[in-house]
């Protein structure tokens, strides 16, 4: 049903792809987790301190909260302050995880696909909310398209007012989204060439809610976070939960504002927590049971058709799939891919990451805003073996 093909696009955002090659020219060197290795946790623990306290130091960055799922045993690593006060990171820190927001939209948006309620290749026109038509040459664009970047749309729109909290939804709202969608034309015949877009998996929400007739929150909650148990993950904290919240940081060290609530919300609006994520990431190595609860086939199924490659990318062996990308080794036949995604915001950075080779599922999360930590999950991610 969704098309695969070896397309290569030529332009490409170069933080995001410097996140998930950095790892390139790192040392294959693993630690075994086995009889003669000691305690396991004690053991990852080792590769994730090797690898996590350099970078953090070398970069100044305020705090960290790394947690690994090994064969679903899950251990948690923290470093430095989550907040100003002092307050440590936990398991149950809350985050502003960015993009990595872009993958439970696209699980959704699988979901609907599975369920024939959304056609990948038909136009989007289609799905449009009432009231809003795309220009004639935007009108080939797809919703695959949207989920694997290639629908030619830009990263953000860009009539943005200038001020980050004059963006949030209350001012640049859903309306002015939809109608600059409504304007635009690609600027090339699509499928585009690669082209990173906060935008187009914004659109893509509002697309599979009008496929389905369901707001994309109240999907979210019913789809995903309940069946998983992942009770801190959201797109406005509660105050409560908002106790739990991490200070983050702009590059310079100094305090971020909270990242608003965009129109595109669907791209980069969550909040989550290391727990939480490591729940998403067992269910997506296709885990039968997470937090004591089963899983569905069907949820399972829409995970692992979102992770699945669609085209190579720019850096020529790297592979999309929807929002995710399949890490291949640098093109080292002897390293499993590994899939991933990032994300940053304007005082985080985040990246998930499952090895189904391995059965291992890892989330970082930092509290300022750049360098991202991809390239260095990905370092941990190679780092550690199992022997049963």
């Amino acid at each position: 049903m969704v098309r695969h093909a070896a397309r290569v696009g030529f332009v490409f955002t170069i933080l995001f792809l410097a996140g998930i090659t950095a790892f390139a020219q790192a040392p294959q060197r693993q630690l075994s987790v086995g009889p003669n290795a000691g305690d396991e946790e004690a053991v990852v623990k080792q590769v994730v301190d090797r690898i996590m306290q350099p970078y953090l130091s070398q970069n100044y960055i305020p705090g960290a909260i790394v947690g690994v799922s090994l064969h679903g045993r899950r251990y948690f690593f923290s470093y430095g302050q989550a907040t100003d006060a002092g307050a440590l990171f936990t398991a149950d820190t809350l985050v502003e995880i960015g993009s990595c927001t872009k993958v439970f939209t696209t699980t959704l948006f699988a979901l609907a696909v599975n369920r024939n309620q959304i056609d990948p290749n038909a136009s989007v026109q289609r799905y449009m909310p009432a009231g809003y038509a795309l220009r004639p040459r935007a009108r080939p664009m797809t919703p695959l398209e949207l989920a694997d970047f290639t629908s030619g749309l830009p990263d953000d729109p860009p009539n943005l007012p200038r001020r980050l909290e004059m963006r949030s939804i209350e001012h640049y709202t859903t309306d002015d989204f939809l109608r600059w969608v409504s304007h635009w034309t690609p600027a090339t015949r699509l499928p585009a060439p690669y082209r990173y877009s906060n935008a187009g998996i914004g659109l893509l929400g509002y697309l599979v809610m009008t496929a389905t007739g369901t707001p994309w929150d109240n999907q979210l909650n019913d789809e995903i976070l309940q069946p998983l148990s992942m009770h801190n993950t959201t797109l406005r904290p509660s105050r409560e939960q908002m106790n739990h919240m991490a200070q983050g940081h702009r590059r310079n060290g100094h305090d971020a504002p909270r990242w608003p609530v965009f129109a595109w919300y669907a791209a980069g609006g969550l909040r989550s927590t290391a727990r939480d994520m490591l729940s998403f990431g067992e269910a997506n190595l296709g885990h039968k049971e997470v937090n004591g609860k089963p899983i569905s086939d069907e949820l399972i199924a829409a995970m692992q058709l979102a992770q699945k490659p669609i085209y190579i990318m720019p850096n020529g062996f790297d592979e999309q799939a929807m929002a995710w990308v399949n890490n291949m080794g640098h093109g080292n036949p002897n390293l499993h891919p590994v899939i991933v995604k990032n994300g940053g915001t304007a005082g985080f950075g985040t990246v998930i990451i499952i090895n189904p080779s391995k059965d291992l599922a890892l989330f970082i999360a930092v509290n300022q805003a750049r360098p991202n930590p991809s390239g260095r999950g990905i370092e941990i991610v190679r780092h550690i073996r199992h022997i049963p």
